[in-house]
């Protein structure tokens, strides 16, 4: 039972010790705490997942640590015992109402401590389960199903997000839309699987040539997009470039072998004169798209400034790689 933790609050070693010695015969891992203040700060810096709080502590009444720990939002699944020598029904309506999940009058006896224990043990596991179920729903809800990376919905609510940040504090954002050339025609020859493996390549691809702070998305058939907050457009117009020969480079490992496979790239950017809202940067970089695919694909297009096209902001932090492919 190491992955289950108990933290024991009191001032009295007896009592510490004795529990102690009941923990560790049925295997739990647990560490003490002698007065609310230490409790305070070990079980903000510790793990754990049960405490048995004393409730009469030197310095601190027992009932207002177990409310403090529940009010912490990283403590929601966390169980609470608390221990007393007072049986009065007053003082654990008190306790419970205030954040403790059960209560323990002492003197106590051994099998009932353990019994309580593992009681609190099936709770916080379901809670853990809960919570892990949510996680895996909400990253399933954000993510493209066959590429793995963030679907359409997602990137634009994160895309409005991000720039009306960059609008407030007028930081540089930029934004590549980039299309996989005559991907009709690969579906058409080699069949919907293939193009699904160049989907997945692609998205591999562009994966792995991002910051940690950007954001890549699938953003609808062969068109995928890539948010790069604190990137001016020269900067955006060097990393859709970078990504065009990566692309260009070699074709794409599939089922029926390598298929060579080229993108065009449209390269939009903030501040700008003309844009004040997040759609217009999508239709801003759509249209340079279009304006690369008309020219021959294959290529990168940024959208047409009067103040010159490829003008870094200044001030802006510099675009660091973080992989060889960029």
């Amino acid at each position: 039972m190491s992955d289950f933790t108990i933290a024991v609050v009191d001032d009295d070693a007896a009592i510490r010790r004795l529990v102690r010695l009941f923990l560790k015969r049925a295997g739990y891992e647990s560490f003490e705490c002698t007065t609310g203040e230490e409790a305070r700060e070990a079980l903000w810096q510790q793990p754990w997942d049960l405490a048995i709080l004393d409730r009469r502590l030197p310095d601190l009444d027992g009932v207002v640590l177990a409310h403090q720990v529940r009010s912490h939002p990283d403590f929601r699944t966390r169980y609470i015992i608390m221990l007393t020598g007072e049986d009065d029904q007053k003082d654990k309506v008190e306790a419970l109402d205030l954040g403790a999940d059960d209560y323990i009058t002492k003197p106590f006896q051994y099998p009932e401590l353990l019994a309580r224990i593992r009681a609190g043990k099936r709770i916080v596991d379901l809670q853990k389960e809960l919570l892990d179920t949510n996680k895996r729903l909400e990253l399933l809800s954000i993510t493209d199903g066959l590429t793995k990376l963030h679907n359409h919905r997602h990137f634009q609510d994160e895309l409005a997000r991000t720039f009306d940040e960059a609008q407030r504090y007028q930081r540089p954002l930029s934004l590549a839309m980039i299309d996989l050339d005559f991907f009709k025609k690969i579906n058409d020859t080699h069949g919907h699987a293939v193009g699904d493996d160049v989907l997945k390549r692609a998205a591999a691809m562009f994966r792995g040539s991002v910051r940690s702070t950007d954001l890549v998305a699938r953003y609808g058939g062969e068109e995928f997009a890539v948010m790069m907050p604190e990137t001016p457009l020269a900067d955006g117009i060097a990393f859709a470039e970078k990504i065009r020969k990566l692309v260009e480079s070699g074709p794409i490992d599939t089922q029926v072998g390598p298929v060579p496979v080229t993108v065009s790239i449209g390269i939009a950017s903030v501040p700008h004169t003309r844009i004040h809202t997040a759609k217009e940067l999508i239709v801003s970089a759509d249209k340079a798209l279009y304006r690369a695919k008309k020219n021959g694909r294959n290529q990168v297009q940024a959208e047409k400034r009067r103040d010159g096209l490829a003008r870094s902001t200044e001030g802006a932090a510099p675009r660091t790689t973080t992989t060889a492919a960029r």
